[in-house]
């Protein structure tokens, strides 16, 4: 039988164990669009891709906090280097405008895209949808020479498919032409940070 702080030491070692799991099973659906050394200005850095996870998650923070209507409704925030985009729906215009306020004081946002719809919340199949689209548009920039993987973040909301990242022009337009040609996209915008 193990003493009480054999048995504390282990929990601590399985503890560690086990959120290293987690960060490494968080991060691989990121494989292909970090780099290491970070001289490609188009990829990520792995110390980029956690900024911008916190930021995200400070963003929806402050959003929440601002109203319990925010709180209750659908916003989705997705950051790339600063750059932060709000999707989703609210009741009405003040809202819309009040997410974009709770988040402008950040420091570390550098700009806000306000895509947020004024109307009812999409229901799980639409959402589901989305998914489903953002997974086609990726796979085709994945098989594209111009394109490639890993130097566009795709998101998807209510059919309309954003792309994100720091690229060049030249990129922007050929990533654009793909993601109108993936069958059920209404509408594509660019959130781009152009070279």
């Amino acid at each position: 039988m193990l003493s009480m702080p054999r048995m504390a030491d282990n929990l601590r070692t399985h503890a560690a164990f086990l959120a290293a799991l987690l960060l490494a099973a968080a991060t691989l659906p990121l494989v292909g669009c970090v780099s290491v050394s970070g001289k490609d200005p188009t990829l990520r850095t792995p110390g980029g891709v956690l900024d911008d996870i916190k930021l995200e998650r400070l963003a929806t923070r402050h959003i929440a906090a601002a109203d319990e209507q925010l709180a209750a409704s659908h916003i989705n925030v997705v950051s790339y280097h600063g750059i932060v985009l709000l999707t989703g729906e609210v009741e009405n215009e003040t809202l819309r405008s009040r997410a974009e306020h709770a988040i402008a004081q950040i420091p570390e946002i550098r700009k806000i895209h306000n895509e947020i719809q004024v109307r009812g919340t999409t229901n799980f199949v639409a959402r589901a949808n989305d998914s489903w689209l953002a997974a086609k548009v990726l796979s085709k920039f994945t098989t594209s020479a111009e394109v490639g993987a890993g130097r566009i973040k795709v998101v998807a909301e209510d059919g309309v498919i954003y792309l994100m990242g720091v690229v060049p022009p030249e990129l922007a337009e050929a990533a654009t032409e793909i993601a109108r040609s993936v069958f059920g996209v209404r509408k594509v915008v660019k959130v781009f940070d152009y070279l």
